[in-house]
């Protein structure tokens, strides 16, 4: 047993979970009974996308006597995930009165993030007052005071709500400061290095397809839409490609060495890349999704690794999707959304890239915005579907009767029909940001321009 404990720290440790899967269920089988290895697999598979088998795991904790802190957060997080949203609220309130301000403030943040949640108005007074408990560990109190902004915007107080997200970021920034200077030099270094299209490399691997695109700019509803396709399954937001530009920069340069790749270099990157998926590509499909956002960094890694792979680029409006980023907690990365400053600067970097890619790939990317889905579902589903070489199916167009786990913040949205109640809603906040405004508006001039949108 204590060789398989040192073997699971260190699949742990090196964010390895699916081989960490396999140990828990040895370590389950060989001690039944055992709430914390059931507990440990059952965080493992919400974090690889089996919520189902998460839930099951989670209710066999509930029975044991063993002290677990956090199973109610998590037992809510995994009926999210299935889209049982109002069990998933009685599991986040069941630790919302916990003296624990951190559990609290965690359980508080997760009601707010089921988007579908409206606190009532003594919850609202209780995070009122929870949020202005100094005391209070900052990292937990900003979550407060990010669910305090969620209260304050459902009820239509939005200068009271912008003064909570503002003070939550406040916090972030510090906690998560943005590294803005090292972004500046990948960004120009792509730009400056990266100059012409990668040579072709022969494979006849299955065919992925890369969202993109800002946070909470709509990439969650295209991947609903091709996930409902019959040859398409998703996965996660996989890290892969970052870990490998990040091993590439620390190793003299990303850029540099992106300009000049070998056919035997591009070879190994795509082999590991596909051995790195195949875990989440349980049914094995013609057509897999990587739906992470900031890979429009690695559009001139995802080319040179696979030439046909469908790159999709959702942009959303700029005021709105500036404005949601800045009054959404990210657990892990996206360390740019706690100030305006940071979304605008991070915003041009994106735009910046996603020029030049056009330039060096023609034709090869598909911008969609967001507002054109919305206004024409029928027409850009189709064009979504006709882009990837799919088959149009009426299950593409119900994307929202799937019933397949979503893990992002989107969860809720993505299990309604289309509908434009967040086309300007950013509006709300233009007197509170009018600093910004003309940084943003010269953005979404830039953007038109650049992707014809």
């Amino acid at each position: 047993m204590t060789d398989l404990l040192q073997k699971l720290k260190q699949a742990e440790d090196a964010e390895a979970h699916f081989e960490a899967i396999e140990l828990l269920e040895q370590l389950s089988a060989e001690n039944p009974g055992d709430s914390e290895f059931q507990y440990k697999l059952g965080l493992k598979y919400l974090k690889t996308g089996d919520a189902d088998k998460a839930e099951k795991l989670f209710v066999e904790c509930t029975k044991s006597e063993a002290d677990q802190p956090m199973l109610d957060i998590n037992m809510g997080h995994a009926l999210k995930a299935l889209g049982r949203f109002d069990e998933a609220a009685e599991a986040y309130n069941r630790i919302t009165s916990d003296f624990d301000d951190d559990r609290a403030a965690i359980a508080y943040w997760s009601l707010a993030n089921l988007k579908n949640y409206r606190f009532t108005d003594q919850e609202t007074v209780n995070l009122q007052g929870r949020s202005q408990v100094t005391e209070s560990n900052d990292g937990y109190r900003s979550l407060m005071l990010f669910a305090l902004a969620n209260a304050r915007e459902r009820q239509g107080n939005y200068e009271e709500a912008f003064m909570a997200m503002s003070e939550a970021n406040l916090i972030m920034s510090a906690y998560k400061p943005f590294k803005a200077e090292e972004y500046y030099k990948i960004v120009q270094a792509l730009v400056r290095e990266v100059q012409t299209p990668a040579k072709p490399l022969d494979s006849d691997s299955p065919t992925p397809i890369f969202i993109v695109g800002m946070p909470r700019s709509g990439t969650t509803l295209v991947e609903q839409i091709l996930a409902s396709h019959s040859t398409v399954e998703a996965t996660d937001e996989l890290p892969y490609l970052a870990r490998f530009g990040l091993g590439l920069e620390q190793a003299g340069g990303y850029a540099w060495a992106l300009a000049r790749f070998t056919p035997e270099q591009q070879a190994n990157f795509a082999a590991n890349y596909l051995k790195s998926v195949e875990p989440y590509r349980r049914e094995k499909l013609d057509f897999f999704i990587d739906k992470n956002p900031a890979n429009f960094i690695n559009i001139g890694l995802i080319k040179a690794l696979f030439p046909k792979a469908k790159i999709i680029n959702v942009v959303r409006d700029t005021l709105d999707n500036a404005m949601s980023v800045f009054k959404q907690y990210f657990h892990q990365g996206n360390e740019f959304s706690y100030s305006m400053q940071g979304i605008i600067y991070y915003w041009q970097g994106y735009i910046t890239l996603m020029q030049h890619w056009d330039k060096l790939y023609p034709g090869d990317i598909l911008h969609l915005s967001y507002e054109s889905i919305v206004r024409e579902p029928d027409e850009k589903i189709g064009a979504i579907l006709d882009y990837c070489g799919l088959p149009h199916e009426d299950a593409c167009f119900r994307f929202y009767e799937s019933d397949r786990p979503v893990l992002t913040p989107s969860a809720a949205q993505v299990r309604n029909p289309i509908t434009d109640k967040s086309v300007g809603s950013g509006q709300r906040y233009e007197k509170d940001i009018q600093t910004y405004i003309p940084a943003l508006a010269e953005i979404t001039r830039k953007t038109r321009e650049v992707l014809d949108i």
